[in-house]
């Protein structure tokens, strides 16, 4: 009798899997206010051919269209960065077109691969300036935003600042006992 009206509650309630490892709900109301079906259909075949989605999904949630754009924004500098490090692409990236329109895409494996190396070369740096390995991830921006997430991955702040370090360029951090760290001696307010 108690099993039949828990079942019953979570009917009404309208039971899905959320939580249970797939992708987030799509939002298809935001999704197709958004673009015009010529829009979204090649949105949605960019996400295919970079693995984003299995081919036969036909929709996107939020995660995977700013996982698309992080994509878009990094893919230049990424396959260029995989190119140097392994000699080539292939493993991480998806060709479209034909003939002399051929043009590479940076895959979700690329971009992840992309982004974990990215990060290791980032602690290897602000270790060689001086942080504590045990304290990397700790480390603030100039402003207080965090340069790590709780993962472990670069920030998006963390991104750009190592960036600008990396290109010699003023970029201050610091260290979580407030001790500030650049590529410069650090000015006595923020810059």
């Amino acid at each position: 009798m108690t099993a039949a009206v828990l079942l019953a509650a979570v009917l009404a309630r309208g039971a899905r899997a959320d939580g249970l490892g797939g992708h987030e709900p799509p939002d298809s109301a935001a999704a197709a206010a958004a673009t015009t079906p010529d829009e979204r259909r090649a949105t949605l075949e960019e996400m295919w051919q970079r693995r984003l989605l299995p081919p036969d999904q036909e929709e996107w949630s939020p995660a995977d269209l700013a996982l698309l754009t992080k994509m878009r924004r990094v893919e230049g500098e990424a396959l260029g960065y995989l190119r140097r490090r392994f000699g080539g692409v292939r493993p991480w990236s998806a060709r479209s077109g034909a003939g002399t329109a051929v043009v590479v895409r940076l895959t979700k494996a690329g971009y992840e691969k992309y982004e974990f190396l990215f990060t290791q070369d980032a602690i290897a740096y602000f270790e060689s300036k001086g942080a504590e390995a045990k304290d990397v991830f700790a480390l603030k921006g100039w402003e207080g935003q965090a340069l790590f997430a709780g993962d472990g991955r670069l920030t998006d702040e963390g991104a750009a600042l190592y960036t600008r370090a990396r290109a010699k360029l003023p970029a201050f951090w610091r260290g979580p006992d407030g001790r500030v760290y650049g590529t410069r001696r650090p000015p006595k307010t923020n810059p």
